[in-house]
């Protein structure tokens, strides 16, 4: 037995261990630190990941790429991880109490499945992860094409169609001429869309400093609001690099004459209106004539775009001037813009700045055009006499904080003061100003895999507008949002968001309404993702579509609806995302089966009140969307030699009237099926490059847009006889339903990169749009363009 005093030794000697292992441990450790760079370009890789593996202890790189991290002396394993890059591990021995250098290169994933999206989740996350559907366009996709505007971009992707401006995402819109809009735009996470209207103003967005545009296809009401009910397209601008990037443009476009027409003599119709000196709409009646003389349509322009680092200061500087006549009579657009963004970065967790964007310009359009023969599909209705020529000035003030700590939390503050006054001559001014904040706080606790967003929105507009009744109109909406993102098993990702939004309009009561969306996505396999997400959707009408009071000449009026209703709805999705490489080339197949509900539906529809006839925003009813859509997208090398890029797509939509005999009365057709909807849609592009030479295709198919206002017929000349000339030639009256035919458009391109002195890179490209000529219209009473031409110079230095 042990002696009390050899116990009491064993006890002091313990308690003497027990307190001299912290400070034993301390003296074992050492410092490593280094730099995380890019691979290929040696860029600082920033918020790039190191790990003791197996192990919590962690660091993250600051905004020069730079880490350092305590380890325990010995032999050490570290984990480097950074999104859209291959994970390395980097195994050494290291002696206690010493400071080593270990610098890393990062490669990139090979695979387009890795590209680091935030759309959906308001964080950074490999696509493939995803819980709903969305697709990325890269800036090279738009280069090549010759895509000036984003409009131009995001109808090249596969479901995605604009009309008169309008964006419409696997048909969950009709067409209401840029009175309200189901599709949020944002640029950079903050909402575009012009507040009175809902529509967005897309020669705006600064094009020339994409990084890439996302585009997320259902109902985002959950994180984004009631615009969102149909998707959401967000461009996001590239910020700069350590190495200044310097990107000039400069391209010309000329229009070719239109497709050859003959009468029922077997004369040629001439449809060269810019070779008449003057022409009458009404022939005989010299009041309806108009000067045709001007120039051959053409469309000329020149993008800057600058981005540098001068320490801890971002500058990215964009430019656009554009001058141009189009095809159809007296629509032009000549117009300036300049945008500026900055960013300071007092240190990897607090950033501020403030964007700004101001444009200034004038165009001229008409609605309609004068009928189906000849030269009348490119001049204006005689109703509508000479087309409406617009001044336009837009300017955008965007001040925003960030502030982050190594703890995972993420605050971030965005405003936003957006002034419109478009000056019309038509008496349809309108002249408004938003103001928008929002505070957005993001929780990261990367030991279970969950990420928790939450966020409050608020803003406010004044209008005043002869387009209005020349009143004074306001509205307001605030909102609360929540959202958990939560990876299980390292496979399962499970996406939770909830909305509460009120909105308020002159003369209307507060309206309060609380929408949720789910999603799910399981890795099961490693290029294989299948997906399920459900969204509810919310719409409050828009100042455009309740008080909105003009004319379209002298005819037809667009007249107010103060008691017009919000609409809610749902989106429901399952889909497959299956990776596939092949050599040096790798892409993904995406396939997605849909359903898309709307309850009270706020469309445009023929009306009446007291004398005046024309139309007005009304609820409609319950309609369905059912459909089917398929897409490739990939990149990479053919014989691991020739760079090349394909993305192909095509949607399948059922859209129905749940009330369909509510609205039978005023559709054109005698069965159900929405109006200014298109069945069936594809698009696809391809591009390689051989030793410096670039040689691309794409292509569009638009089915025959089968039901519209049946009241169109009347006051839009020659509709009627349009249509019965796109009907196939094998079409028989006893059929329940009329087959037409499709639109099938074809695109060739061209270029030849070279490297000049100091290593500039030059590009000239020839680009020839609607090869085939192909004369047709996407919507009633306007003619899209005949075959055009246009020389590119792209210079980067």
């Amino acid at each position: 037995m042990k002696s009390s005093s050899m116990r009491q030794s064993t006890y002091i000697l313990t308690i003497f261990l027990i307190f001299l292992f912290p400070f034993s441990a301390i003296a074992q450790q050492s410092t490593v630190k280094g730099k995380i760079t890019d691979l290929v370009s040696g860029e600082a890789l920033i918020g790039a990941t190191v790990i003791v593996k197996g192990t919590t202890n962690g660091a993250t790189s600051d905004n020069d790429g730079n880490y350092q991290i305590r380890v325990n002396a010995g032999k050490v394993t570290l984990q480097f991880s950074y999104i859209g890059y291959q994970s390395k591990d980097q195994t050494f021995a290291i002696a206690p109490d010493v400071e080593r250098e270990i610098n890393i290169q990062l490669e990139e994933e090979t695979t387009i499945l890795n590209t680091t999206v935030v759309s959906a989740s308001r964080f950074e996350k490999k696509l493939g992860e995803e819980t709903v559907s969305l697709d990325v366009i890269k800036p090279h996709f738009i280069e090549n094409q010759n895509l000036v505007t984003a409009e131009d971009a995001v109808k090249r992707n596969s479901g995605v169609t604009v009309i008169d401006r309008q964006v419409n995402i696997r048909g969950g819109s009709g067409y209401s001429y840029g009175a309200g809009s189901r599709v949020m735009i944002l640029l950079d996470d903050m909402p575009i869309l012009q507040a009175d209207a809902g529509g967005p103003n897309w020669t705006s967005i600064p094009m020339e400093n994409v990084g890439q545009i996302e585009i997320i296809k259902g109902a985002a009401s959950a994180l984004y609001g009631s615009s969102a009910m149909n998707g959401i397209i967000n461009i996001r601008t590239a910020y700069p690099t350590n190495e200044p990037v310097t990107k000039i443009s400069t391209f010309g476009t000329i229009y070719g004459s239109p497709a050859k027409e003959y009468d029922d003599n077997g004369e040629l119709l001439r449809k060269d209106w810019w070779n008449y000196d003057k022409i009458e709409l009404t022939p005989g009646d010299e009041s309806t004539a108009i000067n045709t003389k001007k120039p051959r349509p053409y469309n000329t322009g020149l993008n800057f775009g600058h981005r540098q680092k001068f320490g801890k200061f971002d500058l990215v500087i964009g430019a656009q001037v554009l001058s141009g006549q189009e095809w159809k009579y007296g629509s032009f657009e000549n117009r300036g813009r300049l945008s500026v963004q900055t960013r300071y970065r007092f240190n990897e967790k607090v950033h501020v700045g403030i964007n700004g964007n101001v444009q200034a310009g004038k165009n001229g359009t008409f609605f309609l055009w004068n009928g189906n023969v000849g030269i009348n599909k490119y001049l204006p209705a005689a109703l509508v006499g000479e087309p409406t020529q617009v001044k336009a000035f837009r300017l955008t003030v965007d001040p925003f904080f960030n502030y982050s700590d190594e703890k995972g939390n993420r605050h971030k503050i965005l405003t936003r003061w957006y002034k419109v006054d478009n000056n019309s001559t038509n008496n349809q001014s309108n002249f408004s100003n938003f103001l928008y904040g929002e505070y957005q706080y993001q929780r990261r606790l990367d030991k279970i895999d969950l990420v928790l967003t939450g966020g409050v929105t608020g803003n406010y507009v004044v209008v005043e507008a002869p387009l209005y009744g020349d009143t004074t109109l306001s509205g307001t909406n605030i909102a609360l949002y929540a959202q958990a993102d939560k990876k299980f098993f390292n496979r399962l990702n499970v996406s939770l968001g909830l909305r509460v939004e009120t909105n308020k309009q002159t003369a209307s009561k507060t309206e309060t309404n609380p929408v949720v969306r789910i999603g799910a996505n399981y890795q099961a396999a490693e290029y294989t993702f299948i997906r399920a997400s459900f969204g509810q959707g919310y719409r409050f009408p828009t100042i455009a579509e309740r008080f909105i009071e003009t004319s379209l000449g002298t005819g037809v009026a667009i007249l107010p609806n103060p008691g017009l209703t919000s609409e809610t709805g749902i989106s429901a999705e399952l889909g497959v995302k299956q990776g596939v490489k092949i050599g040096g080339f790798s892409a993904y197949v995406d396939v997605a089966a849909f359903l898309n509900r709307y309850y009270n539906m706020m469309e445009f529809n023929p009306t009446t009140q007291g004398t005046a006839i024309g139309f007005q925003s009304q609820n409609v009813g319950n309609t369905q969307i059912l459909g089917l859509e398929a897409s490739l997208q990939g990149e990479g090398k053919i014989a691991k030699k020739f760079p090349t890029t394909a993305m192909i797509g095509y949607t399948y939509i059922i859209p129905k009237y749940l009330d369909w005999e509510d609205v039978k009365t005023a559709s054109l057709t005698d069965y159900n099926v929405l109006k200014y909807r298109f069945r069936h849609t594809f698009t696809g592009s391809w591009d390689v490059n051989i030793k410096g030479f670039d040689f691309g295709i794409s292509a569009q198919y638009f089915s025959f847009m089968e039901n519209i206002d049946q009241f169109f017929t009347i006051f839009i000349p020659g509709l009627l006889e349009y249509r019965e000339s796109r009907l196939k030639d094998n079409y028989q009256d006893k059929e329940p339903k009329h087959q037409y035919k499709g639109d099938f458009i074809l695109d060739l391109r061209t270029g030849y990169t070279f490297k000049g002195k100091n290593n500039n890179k030059y590009k000239i490209s020839f680009i020839a749009k609607n090869v085939m000529n192909k004369e047709y219209s996407l919507r009633p009473g306007m003619i899209e363009a005949p075959v055009n031409f246009t020389g590119r110079l792209d210079i980067e230095f």
